[in-house]
């Protein structure tokens, strides 16, 4: 069946943009939890807040439904970049971390959230309680996964979180390298064994038939011809049946190792997140821009380079070997950019660039349908087996500046296995960013 965006253009790729998916009354809170972090990480926070309440009020437990649902009423903002209504979301914002609290006392992702949105948002003035200090002085080491969420909201690169985050990501480049490469290869079938064999049973036989012949000659010397026919028969058998067979099983094994065991789903997608976050910390350095400068967090729009391989998971989702990666840093009257491709694989950068323009410099910003691209404008995708295809743009995410340089990224195409789902590209939350501040004149 032809699906259709909010545009009404025709979508090739499964779409689970978070903004496609509707609650049913169906769903439990496992569904919607999942529906909510998809949200999170397409930055699409009003509608990640409707599924964690919604998941709240249909019983999800613990304390991460109320630190994600704290996390989506933040949308990405620090509470002095929000200005009058940062009182009413961070009292909101408190409520939900407070619950957060009561489910797991030692959350210490929840007590880091807290602390950083106090530090942020009391500064000198009267803060209500719980003090910033004893949050801190409860929390324990944070999950990685919970660092990167939370390290934006801390102002600079210097705190502790992001500096461990950035370390988790630059020591999962170094574990992943023997692995990810069998992600994007075929695991092979079994040989057809049956013939070799056969051959080989069929040698032994014949081996054994001659040595009959042999005995027997000891009698009558006129089976010692039927006994070499029959031995120099086996022998040629049994040699090329071991030697099919060998040869087989050898390229079987070592064609297997080259593919088995594969990452998962989940941990392909673990290092894709902290490759963002590497990839980000490097953005800033180079850009010489820190957190403080931005009015809100930094936004990353993700889509395959070209050429690439694919790889469909079991989840379901298309995952590639090479990504064009395009961060743009959102200031009060500026914007800066860092694009760049990045190898999955080898972990390698390369085609990087950066630079700076000014909001009313944008002539152009749009999710572009195209169904014939231009050549150079086409992506190139590798399959399992090896073999080249020449995919035609299906949808891009598209700004233009000052009518000449343009930033374009490739974020769902037509390819084999159209009924895969996509990887967050980020590319909604980043047009309607730059179109709000567009709208206010900046």
């Amino acid at each position: 069946m032809t699906a259709f965006d909010q545009r009404h253009q025709r979508v090739f790729g499964n779409q689970i943009n978070a903004d496609a998916v509707h609650i049913n009354p169906s769903d439990g809170p496992a569904e919607l939890m999942g529906y909510g972090r998809r949200a999170v990480a397409e930055r699409l926070y009003k509608r990640a807040a409707e599924y964690f309440t919604e998941a709240i009020a249909k019983g999800a437990e613990g304390s991460d439904p109320h630190y994600y649902l704290a996390l989506a009423l933040l949308g990405g903002r620090r509470p002095s970049r929000m200005g009058r209504e940062a009182q009413q979301v961070v009292a909101r914002v408190e409520e939900h971390l407070g619950r957060a609290l009561q489910a797991d006392p030692a959350a210490a992702h929840v007590r880091a959230l807290w602390a950083a949105v106090k530090r942020d948002h009391y500064a000198d003035r009267h803060d209500p309680g719980p003090p910033v200090g004893d949050l801190e002085a409860g929390a324990g080491e944070i999950d990685p996964v919970h660092a990167a969420e939370i390290a934006p909201f801390l102002g600079n690169r210097e705190n502790r979180l992001w500096k461990a985050t950035v370390a988790v990501a630059q020591a999962g480049i170094e574990q992943r390298k023997p692995n990810v490469r069998k992600y994007f290869v075929r695991t092979p079938v079994p040989p057809a064994l049956g013939g070799p064999q056969a051959m080989m049973i069929v040698g032994g036989v014949g081996l054994a038939v001659a040595l009959i012949f042999m005995i027997a000659s000891l009698s009558e010397t006129g089976y010692l011809c039927l006994a070499v026919l029959a031995g120099t028969g086996g022998v040629v058998l049994l040699v090329k049946g071991f030697a099919r067979y060998n040869t087989l099983t050898s390229r079987y094994e070592r064609d297997l190792a080259a593919a088995e065991p594969k990452p998962s789903d989940e941990q392909m997608d673990m290092w894709l997140h902290f490759d963002k976050f590497g990839v980000l910390d490097h953005a800033l350095r180079h850009l010489d821009r820190e957190l403080d400068d931005l009015i809100c967090e930094p936004q990353l729009v993700i889509g395959p380079a070209s050429p690439t391989e694919q790889a469909v998971g079991r989840d379901g989702i298309r995952r590639f070997s090479r990504y064009k990666f395009v961060i743009l840093l959102l200031g009060p009257t500026r914007i800066s950019v860092f694009s760049c491709e990045w190898d999955f694989v080898t972990c390698i950068v390369s085609n990087a660039d950066a630079f700076d323009f000014r909001y009313k410099d944008i002539t152009g910003l749009r999710m572009r349908q195209s169904y014939e691209a231009t050549q150079g404008n086409r992506l190139v995708i590798t399959d399992h087996d090896g073999k080249e295809m020449e995919v035609r743009f299906a949808k891009v995410f598209e700004m233009i500046i000052a009518g000449t340089d343009r930033i374009a990224v490739t974020i769902d195409v037509q390819a084999q296995n159209a009924g895969a789902g996509l990887q967050p590209t980020g590319a909604t939350a980043t047009e309607r960013l730059v179109r709000r501040q567009l709208d206010d004149g900046a």
